[in-house]
């Protein structure tokens, strides 16, 4: 009997133990695509244990590899430390986002909205992000917003444009793109960027 509870100790012990720390070589990465991901996320949160974005981006490490307990427990952590910044907000949504879970990436994005609603940059990746999987109305969502806050804001018009593209949606892009254009004639930059885009994407015909 005590060698039962003995070796159940043990287990229980092991279990609780952190895990070893793989050695970060050729043969490593090499390997397991679940064990690269979960250990080169525990890494950089043991290097940056309270950086917010870092704990967000390691959450969506632990959500590719599967292990959505440990992604949770990430997010939450990146929340409670900076839960009115929009990019951190965003960093959350996209990771649900990315993995197919849209009804949490909506409700990411949608923090950002009301807690960080003067965030150009977070308001801009939101709409990108959403536009580059067919999420237009909701993309254009954010844009409304931004353009609210921001009527001359070209070169974030130039990006929802190029996302709109991705997606397939070269008529909705060509509103963005014109607007941009009309904002910035003479700007070198404008044109490069559609190019760009165009030469980027399949979305010609």
């Amino acid at each position: 009997m005590r060698a039962v509870l003995l070796a159940l100790a043990t287990l229980a012990l092991a279990a609780q133990s952190p895990r070893p720390a793989p050695t970060f070589d050729e043969a490593f990465f090499s390997g397991d695509r679940r064990a690269i991901l979960e250990g080169c996320a525990d890494r950089a949160r043991s290097i940056k244990p309270k950086d917010a974005k870092y704990l967000a981006e390691c959450g969506r490490a632990y959500l590719a590899a599967m292990d959505r307990p440990r992604a949770l427990e990430a997010f939450r952590a990146a929340e409670e430390r900076e839960p009115k910044d929009g990019q951190v907000l965003r960093l959350l949504a996209q990771a649900w986002l990315k993995h197919g879970y849209k009804t949490e990436a909506l409700e990411g994005y949608e923090k950002i909205l009301q807690r960080d609603p003067k965030n150009k940059e977070a308001l801009t990746q939101a709409a990108v992000d959403l536009a580059e999987v067919g999420m237009v109305s909701e993309a254009g969502r954010y844009m409304g917003v931004l353009e609210a806050l921001d009527r001359d804001a070209w070169e974030r018009f130039l990006l929802f444009g190029r996302a709109l593209l991705v997606a397939g949606q070269r008529r909705k892009a060509a509103f963005w793109f014109a607007r941009a254009v009309a904002l910035k004639p003479h700007e070198e930059k404008v044109f490069l960027e559609i190019s760009r885009a165009f030469a980027e994407t399949q979305s010609i015909m």
